[in-house]
């Protein structure tokens, strides 16, 4: 699984492996309600999703879910 973290307010978006620490430091939430994560079942379709947003695409430096070990 993967998570797509969104805010229009503070781009890019970000694509995240499930579980990756830096949701879990935020409790998955953004405060104010500017952010908003949502759950891929894989890597090409949270990517697609963050395509259609209009914003950059980054990939989380920490759990890295572009990498070939990061593959559920």
């Amino acid at each position: 699984m993967f998570v797509t973290y969104e805010n229009r307010h503070n781009p890019p978006v970000t694509i995240h492996l499930d579980g990756c620490g830096q949701i879990g430091k935020r409790g998955g939430e953004h405060k104010h309600n500017q952010g908003e994560y949502k759950s891929h079942g894989t890597l090409p379709q949270a990517i697609a999703y963050a395509n259609t947003t209009g914003l950059p695409v980054i990939h989380c430096s920490y759990c890295k879910p572009s990498s070939p070990d990061s593959a559920p």
